[in-house]
């Protein structure tokens, strides 16, 4: 019986191991890039003297929509079906924007009036 457990527990580490190794390193790998990047848009945008409330923002939705990517590779190397997620993300997204859209525009026009400070003196 004992036995048993123990050869099972080790096809089962030997099936599954490669894979929850390799998405951790994903994650790891792909984490360090999202901080890269983000790093890196707020370096080109700050030497572009943009504000920093639009800096800030850009910044952390770029890391975010690189984080949300590096999940779903994880949750795909880990044999997980991630088409069903994009669906619902998709969805959602877009009954989202549907509901909020006087919101939306109205966020857009705050964004552009950051961006081109057309009441600056």
């Amino acid at each position: 019986m004992l036995e048993q457990i123990l050869t099972r527990s080790q096809e089962l580490i030997a099936l599954y191991g490669l894979n929850v190794v390799a998405a951790l390193l994903i994650l790891l790998i792909g984490r360090w890039a999202a901080k890269i990047v983000r790093k890196l848009i707020q370096n080109v945008m700050a030497r572009t003297k943009v504000d920093m409330t639009l800096i800030s923002f850009v910044a952390s939705l770029s890391y975010v929509a690189l984080m949300a990517f590096v999940i779903l590779a994880v949750l795909g190397q880990l044999g997980i079906q991630t088409t069903s997620f994009i669906a619902i993300l998709g969805a959602a997204g877009l009954a989202v924007g549907l509901a909020l859209q006087g919101s939306l525009s109205n966020f857009a026009a705050g964004v552009l009036m950051i961006v081109f400070k057309p009441l600056q003196g």
